[in-house]
């Protein structure tokens, strides 16, 4: 049973994350594209891909000269990612900590 537990845990923690990977990935491409960026899915991928967040610090470092176009902002779904963002997050770290729980009940 506690073995059927922990394969839910962890598939839960692997679908959270790639959740919050692909949302992420969304985000900065929904503001690089408002910004007037070149390239924005590729932007938004590379930032997003990386595990140690370097890929959003650069990001962070190259939208600094472009200010954000207002016509071109779509606020309601920025929002939206936001919003599904801290979600996948709060599932994440909840279902890690459930698993870290079980497998130290587990012996």
């Amino acid at each position: 049973m506690m073995f059927w537990l922990l394969m839910v845990l962890v598939a839960a923690v692997v679908i959270a994350a790639v959740t919050l990977a692909v949302l992420t990935a969304r985000l900065l491409r929904l503001d690089a594209a408002a910004r007037g960026l070149a390239h924005p899915r590729l932007i938004g991928a590379l930032g997003a891909g990386t595990q140690n967040g370097v890929g959003i610090l650069a990001y962070l470092a190259l939208r600094r000269g472009h200010p954000l176009d207002a016509a071109q902002d779509d606020v309601g779904l920025r929002t939206r990612l936001k919003v599904g963002s801290v979600a996948a997050l709060t599932v994440l770290l909840a279902s890690g900590v459930c698993a870290a729980l079980v497998l130290a009940w587990w012996r």
